[in-house]
């Protein structure tokens, strides 16, 4: 006999099995840590410390901008991501960006650009930005705190440390869970980190007390195994920084604790001196053979032997070993060494590519996952189809620049006003020529000779407009974005 009762048990355990399934592989839950993120946070020295600040410098020098993009949806997000690969000069596109149909950054007086260049009352934009990649790039975790007024929108932010954060599991009244920041225990020590969350009052508010996830922003580097917890470089790579670290604490006992006599001289086996005759001997050997000056000069002895005892580097390995190492922390992170100040020498244009390489692969996909959750959790809260992005700033070789506008002036596709954007100056307008195309000309030759089109100098416009009077300042044209 059919039983609608025993169908409807059976939809219903199913659908718990569902929920149940979709939390535990939902990412941006609390659970228990997987690796230590106090041990990681202190791993910021050396050449980790080299490489995630040079990614944290790009982030804090970012510029941040909100869209709205209401009309056409993601195609506007496509359109502005094409802008920014292949406008090819680095530059602002807000005049590309126009003409093409695509949306234009909002003002700085809306609120989601006012809370994104100012967080807290204690930080601005740029050192939030700074902390951010910080955490993230030394635990694999991101804890931002979206402190919400009395309806619930975020009216400050705060980045949490990782490390003194506790993840609290979900009960019945918070179904969601949520996290704790430690005062104190055997693992975490608050005065480290007691400035990070700003003003001490606002550090005794939350002490101990359980942050509700809602209130939480998390971003991670996804971890193979564990949902809960981020991977972070530093933990995936720590058996590299830990040699690092060794080899660090060996050379410095070497240097520190070894004896380092340059040479030792043994007697015959038919002298016998004093302890008075050997240190006398010392003290002549010194004076007459010591000294920068007494460099290279030739020494005779009537002892038996001469024997070296200092270690040298290569003996020890310390050289090579160091830059291996620090090649591959670098590389852990994505940091070329020009881009941490370690100059490789090359060509010219070898250190614009190194540096274009840098900012195109390891930077800018960190902002662009910032961008991504303040997008999704953050933009809502102040509005529809609004989308944040934060754009590195960009690494162009000026050679490379130059060539492609004579190019651009040659093929005659490029306006006056998008040569004055290109080059930082404010538009000129239609009544002004600034819908002209910059046309190339030909130089004029000796009669002699058959005129030639020259392609080696910068191109000029056709009679009548000089490129000195197409670039001329003007200073009444503003563009609108929310750069810090």
């Amino acid at each position: 006999m059919w039983n609608p009762f025993k169908k409807l048990a059976s939809r219903f355990k199913s659908q718990r099995f569902a929920v149940a399934l979709r939390t535990a592989l939902g990412a941006g839950q609390p659970g228990s840590w997987y690796s230590d993120h106090r041990q990681e946070s202190e791993q910021f020295t050396g050449w980790t410390f080299v490489a995630i600040r040079a990614i944290c410098l790009q982030a804090m020098q970012a510029s941040v901008a909100v869209y709205d993009d209401s009309v056409n949806g993601s195609r506007q997000k496509q359109l502005r991501r094409h802008l920014r690969s292949d406008t090819g000069y680095g530059l602002s596109r807000s005049l590309y960006a126009s003409e093409s149909g695509a949306s234009i950054p909002l003002p700085n007086d809306h609120g989601l650009c006012q809370i994104l260049k100012h967080p807290n009352p204690t930080q601005s934009g740029a050192a939030f930005r700074y902390e951010r990649v910080l955490q993230l790039q030394l635990t694999g975790t991101c804890i931002v705190w979206n402190v919400p007024n009395q309806f619930g929108k975020t009216v400050q932010r705060y980045v949490i440390p990782t490390a003194i954060a506790s993840p609290v599991p979900p009960s019945a009244d918070l179904p969601e869970g949520g996290y704790t920041v430690q005062a104190s225990s055997s693992r975490y020590d608050i005065d480290v980190y007691s400035g990070s969350l700003g003003s001490s009052g606002m550090l005794q508010q939350v002490l101990g007390k359980i942050i509700p996830l809602s209130q939480l922003q998390i971003t991670r580097w996804p971890h193979p195994l564990h949902k809960n917890d981020g991977q972070s470089p530093v933990s995936a790579g720590a058996r590299w920084i830990d040699s690092a670290n060794q080899i660090d604490a060996a050379r410095w006992a070497q240097m520190n604790n070894g004896a380092d006599p340059s040479i030792v001289v043994t007697c015959g086996k038919d002298m016998n001196p004093t302890r008075e005759e050997l240190e006398a001997a010392a003290a002549m050997f010194d004076q007459k053979y010591g000294g920068t000056e007494n460099t290279g000069k030739a020494i005779f002895t009537t002892g038996e032997q001469v024997v070296s005892l200092t270690a040298t580097p290569r003996e020890m390995d310390y050289n090579t070993s160091f830059v291996e190492l620090r090649d591959a922390i670098l590389a852990l992170h994505g940091v070329p060494g020009i881009a941490a100040g370690i100059s490789d020498g090359g060509s010219y244009a070898a250190f614009y590519a190194s540096l274009k390489q840098f900012i195109s692969l390891t930077v800018q996909p960190v902002l662009d996952l910032l961008a991504e959750d303040d997008t999704e959790y953050l933009a809502p809260q102040f509005g529809k189809n609004l989308t944040i992005e934060i754009e590195a700033t960009q690494v162009d070789d000026p050679d490379l620049l130059e060539k492609r506008l004579a190019t651009d002036i040659r093929a005659q596709i490029i306006k006056v006003d998008e040569l004055r954007a290109i080059r930082g100056l404010p538009p000129l307008g239609p009544k002004e020529g600034g819908d002209e195309i910059v046309r190339p000309v030909r130089k004029e030759q000796p009669a002699t000779d058959p005129p030639i089109e020259n392609h080696t100098t910068a191109p000029s416009l056709l009679p009548g407009k000089s490129l000195s009077e197409a670039l001329h300042l003007r200073s009444n044209s503003q563009s609108i974005n929310c750069s810090n």
